[in-house]
């Protein structure tokens, strides 16, 4: 079951440092909701323990993330494959960052995908994932965006 992700945020730095924040392992386990590790297996790739404790995709999920497609410091696409105890999540997701056109010290930054189900995860029904999915997607760019203000 395909779910689309797409959106924006602004974070208070310039592109190169919100390029830095956006690739870092040590950020992304402070800022993605559930993510407990990130352990590096080659250039680019993490092997990736995450807990999850909404409603019906509760569970510890292990997978691989990576970071493919990079145009430092402008774009690069995130893979995410990961499985649980009910069932499978995949992620494909585009990130873009440019300078935001009223600030060019601040970097306007827009994600676009899309996340897939399998399992017994699948058949909770596309409303109720969707609106999961947009809840960590929203908890983990303000929480980015208060990491980036913060440095």
């Amino acid at each position: 079951m395909p779910m689309d992700l797409n959106g924006h945020k602004t974070l208070e730095v310039p592109v190169e440092r919100a390029y830095d924040i956006m690739t870092d392992p040590e950020v992304l386990i402070r800022t993605m909701p559930g993510l407990q590790s990130l352990t590096p297996r080659e250039p680019g790739v993490f092997d990736a323990q995450l807990e999850l404790g909404v409603a019906a995709i509760k569970g510890r999920y292990t997978g691989e993330v990576r970071m493919v497609d990079a145009d430092p410091p402008r774009s690069y696409r995130m893979v995410m494959e990961g499985q649980g105890p009910k069932g499978f999540v995949s992620v494909n997701m585009l990130v873009t960052l440019t300078a935001a056109e009223d600030n060019p010290s601040f970097t306007d930054l827009h994600y676009e995908g899309e996340a897939r189900v399998g399992g017994a995860v699948a058949g909770v029904g596309q409303r109720v994932l969707a609106g999961v999915a947009s809840l960590i997607m929203g908890k983990f760019f303000s929480a980015l965006a208060k990491e980036a203000k913060a440095t």
